[in-house]
């Protein structure tokens, strides 16, 4: 039970019992049995669906090799020091995620935030393996069912890759613009009337798609069987679903260069129009892409890294887990747009007409170039295993970092042999059972605004700033400096650790978070507009988050100031237990600085 007030809790400090508890905790605290182990979990949380559907996109609306200009140098001033400090905030104190915050208490609504927006991911990223699951299924079809217009679904307005190929070639000119007024694609038609059996809006639930539903639980089950037994079982699964991904990637980037037309599409993902640099919304675009694939402030990093050992070498981690994250966007960028310079070429369209992002890219038109190549239904069970290994690793990460929250500050859920067990058993119920709710016929909509508002956008622009002040401003960043010698031993870079986490980092995603918000627009998805009372839902899932930081700040003065506690002390940083310095790698323990890399 949390005492009145912290000079108390300060009491019972100086009698040990609360450092005797928390040096329990470390104790008895699981570890990584490699350190391999930690590092191939931290990419399956980083690499994720962000870096194939939404990063070659990104990157081919503002201005191609442009976008590559503040992507990378986002990259270096702020994903890395951002690693950084998300892992050597878990690994110094390794406590869980709520209570690594206690180093600066006015500011541990940061943690609540953090497991709050995991929470949000969670209920509605499973989604997406599921629309995989659903075409892994349909791609062992004798004949594809997006690759034609006689399935019970279509409609008379049906038209086929290969129907709009036969017209261009038979028709001169733009001859062929009228023809296919009106028309939708077999692959549309299959992902809104088959798979979504989509309604007319947010306003129609509808009722639950039976076959979506039952690949719900299914996910379900097998995520609660990747982590039930705790980080070295999940590991285990890491090292597959963590490596495969690049390894289906690979073959698809193959086989895509080899299409014709490949080159074209590459050339719309590279060629550089720095005009485009000019455009605030260019910057902000890389930032938050940058922010969001590598999962900064998000908790799940700061998670993992608390089951590291006191003298893992985190510097390098970070450094490794960037560059992956790079090598996977670079690689399925060119994958992608092969692909589409392919599907450009083979109907005699723009890049511009047949580029899209999200779901839409995913779902719709990559299906589609997937239908015209030989033995299609193998290149589709690969690339949706693709996506599906892509998503699984990231979510049961995530899923992971919220019951690792949960046992670590639930003492009586410890004791017993099944707590945790039982504990994620129920967790995973309540989640499924909100998800079902996105597996209806207006399932979409409520996905679309759940992931548009409650996990990406400001409000983790917000997150990300807010975690760079308390470490750097509240706690101290040369105090904290000195906490990551001692854990990793000197290293080069102190000083642009230090401008990254005081300066660029908070004041650029401060500034990125009020241009989204000052650019704020009535949602869509399609050609549907969402209604305000929507649009409000939305907002109020940005704030469920966002709102425990200076929620619980306000709350600890108030609570401090009644009790007539001393609120300087509540404001500053904490004295945390020390660790010895023994163990400390040789390099580490020497004076000699090493280098970035």
């Amino acid at each position: 039970m949390e005492e009145n007030n912290w000079s108390s809790e300060n009491t019972q400090n100086k009698n040990g019992d609360i450092r005797a508890d928390n040096q329990q905790d470390k104790k008895d605290r699981a570890k990584w049995k490699k350190s391999l182990e930690f590092l191939i979990s931290a990419i399956g949380l980083n690499v994720g669906l962000g870096n194939v559907w939404r990063f070659p996109y990104l990157c081919f609306k503002n201005g191609g090799g442009a976008f590559l200009v503040p992507y990378l140098l986002f990259t270096v001033l702020i994903a890395i020091p951002g690693n950084v400090l998300d892992i050597s905030l878990g690994q110094r104190f390794r406590q869980g995620l709520l209570k690594s915050w206690n180093i600066t208490p006015i500011m541990k609504g940061i943690a609540i935030a953090q497991v709050i927006l995991l929470i949000n991911f969670s209920i509605s990223y499973p989604i997406i393996l599921v629309w995989a699951v659903k075409y892994i299924v349909a791609s062992f079809a004798k004949e594809l069912p997006w690759s034609t217009c006689h399935n019970d679904w279509n409609t008379v307005n049906c038209v086929t890759p290969k129907d709009v190929k036969l017209n261009y070639t038979q028709l001169p000119g733009n001859q062929t613009a009228g023809n296919f007024s009106g028309k939708v694609s077999a692959a549309t038609e299959f992902w809104n009337l088959k798979v979504l059996q989509k309604s007319a809006g947010i306003e129609q639930i509808g009722d639950l798609v039976p076959d979506l539903s039952a690949y719900l639980l299914v996910i379900w089950i097998g995520l609660y069987l990747c982590i039930f037994k705790g980080i070295n079982w999940s590991a285990k699964i890491a090292y597959v679903t963590a490596t495969l991904p690049y390894v289906f990637i690979f073959v698809i980037l193959i086989r895509g260069l080899l299409l014709e037309g490949a080159s074209e599409g590459i050339k719309y993902f590279l060629i550089p129009d720095l005009n485009k640099l000019l455009d605030p919304g260019v910057w902000v675009s890389a930032g938050s892409q940058v922010l969001f694939t590598n999962s900064l402030a998000s908790g799940a990093l700061i998670s993992l890294s608390t089951f590291n050992d006191y003298h893992h070498n985190l510097w390098r981690d970070a450094f490794h887990i960037v560059a992956a994250n790079l090598i996977a966007s670079f690689t399925a960028g060119f994958a992608v747009f092969s692909s589409l310079g392919f599907m450009a070429n083979y109907q005699n369209k723009t890049l511009d007409e047949v580029a899209s992002s999200g779901p839409g890219l995913a779902f719709i038109v990559y299906p589609e170039i997937l239908s015209l190549l030989p033995t299609s239904q193998l290149w589709s069970v690969l690339f949706f295993l693709m996506v599906l290994f892509l998503g699984y690793d990231t979510q049961f990460v995530c899923l992971e970092a919220v019951i690792t929250a949960i046992m670590d500050n639930c003492r009586i859920l410890r004791q017993y042999k099944y707590g945790r067990s039982i504990t994620l058993a129920i967790l995973f119920a309540v989640f499924m059972l909100l998800g079902l709710s996105m597996v209806t016929q207006g399932g979409v909509y409520i996905f679309e605004l759940h992931s548009s508002y409650g996990v990406a956008g400001w409000c983790w622009l917000v997150m990300v700033m807010c975690q760079c002040v308390a470490a750097s401003w509240f706690y101290g960043f040369d105090r904290y400096w000195e906490d990551l010698v001692k854990m990793i031993g000197e290293k080069r870079g102190k000083m642009w650790i230090k401008i990254s986490w005081k300066f660029i980092s908070p004041l650029t995603c401060g500034a990125m978070a009020i241009y989204l918000m000052a650019n704020i627009k009535r949602p869509t998805y399609d050609d549907y507009t969402y209604p305000i009372w929507a649009e409000c839902i939305g907002h109020l899932t940005s704030l469920s988050s966002i709102a425990f930081i200076p929620g619980y700040a306000i709350f600890k003065l108030v609570k401090t100031w009644r009790n007539g506690g001393n609120i300087e002390q509540l404001l500053a940083a904490q004295k945390i237990d020390e660790e010895p310095t023994s163990g400390l790698p040789t390099t580490a323990a020497s004076d000699n600085k090493e280098t970035l890399l």
